[in-house]
């Protein structure tokens, strides 16, 4: 029974809600963007600040980066995951992540479990009506469709924490951006790539 309950203890605590860094204002299309730790954006790069570890949702956009990574190549991918780096690794490796992006230099996984990046890049906490509704259930089946279902909660994964996406210029300027408004809507990466290729 104890092990049992344990396997449910990172989704309930998902859900209590924490404290968060204050968000700075969000970076304007044209402006420099914020800097990430240990990397140097110096081509054209898609960051990618996604949900928690086990959401369909950012599983979902770990796809539709892989499908702009694979149609162009000179495109570079960040992804910046709020869980610890041993979390980030395993879930990046269930979700297929080596089989989708296969050139190891050209994609970065950032943990920041203190969601202090996110802050820095002005994404914030969802609101109470933004982490489920029936809309977003109706999106989760939708996804099922694809093959992509709900996963175990991942390890000190925060279901409040909002997600957003900035395409950033080899001049390491902003050129695209969205900030989800709930925890369903997805970037277009498609989109975010045309605005720099």
């Amino acid at each position: 029974m104890t092990t049992y309950l344990a396997s449910y203890l990172p989704a309930i605590q998902s859900i209590i809600p924490q404290s968060s860094p204050t968000s700075a204002p969000l970076p304007e299309i044209g402006s420099k963007a914020p800097s990430l730790p240990d990397v140097q954006i110096d081509g054209p790069t898609l960051v990618a600040f996604v949900r928690h570890c086990g959401c369909p949702f950012a599983e979902k956009e770990i796809h539709l980066l892989s499908d702009q990574l694979k149609a162009h190549p000179q495109l570079k991918i960040i992804i910046v995951q709020h869980a610890e780096k041993d979390q980030v690794d395993q879930w990046f490796n269930e979700i297929g992540g080596p089989r989708l992006f296969l050139d190891t230099s050209r994609y970065t996984l950032i943990p920041d479990p203190s969601r202090q990046l996110y802050a820095n890049w002005g994404i914030g906490q969802l609101g109470w009506g933004g982490m489920i509704n029936k809309s977003i259930m109706d999106s989760v089946s939708s996804l099922e469709k694809e093959g992509i279902n709900l996963r175990s909660t991942g390890k000190g994964s925060y279901r409040w924490q909002n997600s957003g996406g900035f395409a950033v210029d080899q001049n390491g300027f902003v050129k695209w951006r969205k900030i989800a408004l709930d925890s369903s809507d997805i970037c277009d990466y498609s989109q975010a790539a045309n605005s720099l290729l």
